[in-house]
């Protein structure tokens, strides 16, 4: 990996919740790059969760981790689930490629593991907080599953182990299966469910990512996707359950074909996209809006626009219809 520290680069992280020297990409960075924490960056980092960035007139650099779609014209580069190409503004990060400590333990999974130690555990487990804010498919094939064997549920969500476990790999070691559904079902939004299944040596029953097999090995988990109906996937989650040659055959398979991490997810694939990005100043903007205020063109206002706009179409044509206007 080539080292570019010489030039100082100054960063800002916007609703990020957290240290950012814990932040997977500014410990990523600081492999390459001078990275030194600015409240006078040349590149601003954000997420949906911030109202700050728009006061930044430097390079805006959009990440999410959550089922958001990036506006081109409020940043100038953006890390997301989707699968986009936009010249050299977007780079597909999924939220898994994060979590190290997970990716590391999943590698391994179940290799290090005798057909017994596999065997002998529990059904199946899941550590779910989030009940709101889903599609319903995960309560749905939750209580489906429950009618063959009881789940344990180590979360806030239909929690049956006496409260929240403290973590959640050590808990879902004691059990064959995972439920890894993820909030919804969108392209490309693959979280930390799967790999967290994986790091905790079983067999993720996966609902979510349509595409979720073009960066995991299909052969190493259960997809829904691969089901017509929830119900016929219950019933193969039985057959496996009941059949310890077809479980091992699972659990033995890598989480990626020849058990080696896509060459796109490597550190020094994603530090390429900064390279681009770096190179230049932190005046070379690439969005269409970049004065401050922009407020008349962020979400809520193309919203509150859309429905004013709606609005007078619909009192328009009431007054046509009662006045027999043409």
């Amino acid at each position: 990996m080539t080292n570019s520290k010489t030039k100082e680069i100054k960063i800002k992280l916007l609703g990020f919740g957290q240290n950012p020297e814990n932040f997977f990409f500014v410990k990523l960075l600081r492999k390459k790059f001078n990275i030194v924490l600015s409240e006078t960056p040349d590149y601003v980092f954000y997420t949906p969760f911030d109202s700050e960035h728009h006061q930044y007139e430097c390079v805006r650099i959009f990440f999410t981790g959550e089922n958001v779609i990036p506006n081109f014209n409020i940043c100038d580069y953006a890390i997301s689930f989707q699968h986009l190409s936009f010249e050299d503004r977007h780079l597909r990060c999924p939220l898994w490629r994060l979590y190290e400590d997970a990716l590391t333990e999943g590698l391994k999974k179940g290799f290090d593991w005798t057909d017994e130690q596999l065997l002998n555990r529990d059904f199946c487990a899941c550590v779910i907080s989030n009940s709101a804010q889903t599609d319903g498919k995960r309560a749905e094939f939750f209580n489906i599953l429950s009618k063959y064997k009881q789940i344990a549920s180590g979360g806030r969500w239909k929690n049956n182990v006496g409260g929240p476990v403290p973590d959640k790999c050590s808990f879902q070691q004691k059990y064959k299966f995972t439920l890894a559904f993820e909030n919804t079902y969108s392209s490309g939004y693959t979280t930390e469910k799967l790999l967290e299944g994986f790091a905790s040596h079983t067999i993720p029953i996966y609902y979510g990512d349509p595409r979720v097999t073009e960066d995991f090995n299909p052969k190493s988990f259960i997809n829904a996707a691969d089901f017509n109906s929830l119900e016929d996937l219950s019933h193969y989650v039985q057959k496996v359950d009941l059949d310890d040659a077809l479980y091992l055959s699972y659990i033995r398979e890598p989480i990626f074909l020849n058990n080696q991490l896509p060459e796109k997810y490597t550190e020094d694939s994603l530090l390429k996209f900064f390279d681009n990005i770096f190179k230049g100043t932190s005046t070379d903007a690439k969005r269409l809006f970049y004065k401050k205020p922009y407020a008349d063109i962020d979400y809520r206002s193309v919203k509150t626009r859309d429905i004013k706009n709606m609005l007078k179409y619909k009192v328009q044509t009431k007054i046509k219809h009662l006045f027999d206007l043409k």
